[in-house]
Formats: C-alpha cells, sequence, structure tokens
C-alpha cells in the first residue's frame, strides 16, 4: 500500500542520495594535488641544507694542507685496489665474527 508520504519520503530521500553522490563525485576534482607538489623536495633540499658545514668550500681554491703527495697517492691506490680485489665472503652464520 502506497501512501502519497511514503513515495514522498521515497524521492526525498532518493534525492538526498544523488545529491550527496554529486558531491562526493566532484571532490575527487578538488585541486589538491599542486599545493602538494610545489612543496615537494622541500625536505630533501633541507635536510642537505643542514648537514652542509661549509657552503662556500667550493669557492676555495687555496690547495690542502695536511696530506703530501706521496701518502695521498698511496691512500688512492689501496682506495682503487679495494675494488679490484673484493673482500672474500664469509659464511652466513659467523657475521661479525673475527673481524
Amino acid at each position: 500500500m502506497h501512501t502519497p508520504m511514503t513515495s514522498r519520503f521515497q524521492r526525498v530521500s532518493l534525492a538526498a542520495v544523488f545529491g550527496c553522490s554529486i558531491c562526493v563525485a566532484l571532490s575527487a576534482c578538488a585541486p589538491t594535488t599542486p599545493e602538494w607538489e610545489s612543496h615537494f623536495g622541500e625536505a630533501a633540499r633541507e635536510a642537505v641544507a643542514q648537514q652542509t658545514l661549509n657552503p662556500e668550500a667550493s669557492l676555495n681554491t687555496a690547495p690542502v694542507n695536511g696530506v703530501d703527495g706521496p701518502a695521498a697517492k698511496e691512500a688512492i691506490g689501496l682506495y682503487l685496489n679495494s675494488f679490484k680485489e673484493p673482500e672474500p665472503s664469509s659464511n652466513g652464520f659467523t657475521i661479525g665474527v673475527g673481524k
């Protein structure tokens, strides 16, 4: 049995559901991404800036004091040879033992 009150309630309910679904669908088009992208990378740039001891270090062209030529050459040679002869791998059960 349909009464005028029931059909009116159904129409109002249907209109409310339809209106809410339109609002939800349109909210997906909200322009939030440009705001997020405008701050992209700020944390990384700030971390690099905080870890830089002397930002103007590249402008200093004076030679570095403290290491003589033969010692520097030997250090570079050892460093480069460390890539030619990798350290042999050990058993997985002895991690950090014997070093």
